[in-house]
């Protein structure tokens, strides 16, 4: 009846049974992928995800109810068990049960998918608003995107000291250090730089006004349907945060595959704007943010930090393809004057 394999992530094979009592379902087959596990039900395909807390299980399904309620739909959906719960408790661990959507990852080398992925970025960012916080913010006026990025920094000097020392081993060592000493540069310049950007005013605002980041803006949490739908997934790292996070990371993910081209820069901004309004000065921000070398400093650091899913080969390849387009990425970020002196959103009066 039940089709498991023996190796799914976080699957107690003894689960199955209790989940087909609960759920009221039939269960024939088990498939995992990444940090969760397809199930093929004769109620449908769903999807099981495990919590080692209940607190973060309970999180999750409460703010896509919240977020569908107030009409963000196109995010992931929960499944209620016969007496109406969306937390199933079993052997310590806390599972959720989704409903699988229909769809393929966005793919970053396409504009037409990064901005359809960007106009739903920015319904997340008009639902994730009035979230008033249980507790007083812990923080000393400095954002954690820069306090992340300062001990991104940190840890990439000591990779690439350690590299020194011992001389590169492998093809991803040389290409760490030959780009080590101008990424090293950039991530110092512009943390500098940040401090002068309106960062705080910018958290001030995002305390005040409730705000939720998604924090995980990656390419593989977009899902696109065949009708042409598209869907933010993975909850899991939503939380109280400046907005701009998510649209520092999405731009920076997203122009590497588009080889840092400013008119993709300015068409996905264009199709957040259409959904969600955004300053001259939001804009400018997260050009001048883009100057960190994010792609680079957080692939090496996780794969040296044995962080999961990252691997060798992935790194590797992301890393050549940093290389490859110094280049354009140098004349994309010397770009930001000239652009916003002709700023295709209205004329630009900040001064950084």
């Amino acid at each position: 009846m039940t089709n498991l394999l023996p190796d799914s992530p976080d699957m107690n094979k003894s689960i199955v049974p209790s989940l087909e009592k609960a759920f009221r379902c039939r269960i024939y087959g088990v498939k995992p992928r990444r940090n969760v596990n397809y199930l093929k039900t004769d109620r449908g395909h769903w999807i099981l995800k495990g919590y080692k807390q209940r607190e973060k299980a309970e999180w999750v399904t409460k703010l896509s109810e919240i977020l569908r309620d107030k009409g963000f739909t196109h995010t992931v959906k929960y499944v209620s068990d016969y007496e109406g719960e969306k937390i199933f408790p079993f052997q310590g661990k806390y599972y959720t049960i989704m409903n699988m959507i229909d769809g393929r990852e966005s793919d970053n080398a396409s504009l037409s998918d990064v901005k359809r992925a960007a106009m739903t970025l920015a319904r997340f960012h008009q639902a994730a608003r009035d979230f008033p916080m249980a507790e007083p913010f812990p923080f000393d006026g400095k954002p954690a995107l820069i306090d992340k990025w300062e001990s991104r920094l940190e840890h990439f000097e000591k990779i690439t000291w350690h590299i020194e020392q011992k001389e590169p081993q492998n093809r991803l060592e040389q290409l760490i250090s030959e780009m080590a000493e101008d990424a090293i540069r950039e991530g110092r310049g512009t943390l500098q730089a940040a401090y002068k950007l309106p960062l705080t005013a910018e958290l001030y605002a995002s305390i005040e006004q409730g705000t939720l980041a998604h924090r995980d803006v990656a390419s593989h949490n977009f899902l696109l349907t065949p009708r042409g739908s598209c869907y933010l997934i993975d909850l899991d790292t939503v939380g109280q945060d400046m907005q701009l996070v998510d649209l520092v990371q999405f731009m920076g993910r997203m122009l590497l595959l588009q080889e840092y081209r400013m008119s993709s820069f300015i068409e996905a901004i264009e199709a957040y704007c259409r959904i969600q309004y955004l300053s001259d000065t939001q804009i400018w921000m997260i050009h001048q943010l883009l100057g960190y070398p994010d792609n680079l400093l957080r692939e090496v650091t996780g794969v040296y930090g044995n962080r999961p899913g990252y691997h060798v080969r992935g790194v590797l390849q992301l890393v050549q393809m940093e290389a490859r387009l110094r280049e354009a990425r140098q004349s994309f970020l010397q770009s930001g004057e000239h652009l916003f002196r002709h700023s295709p959103w209205g004329e630009y009066h900040f001064v950084g």
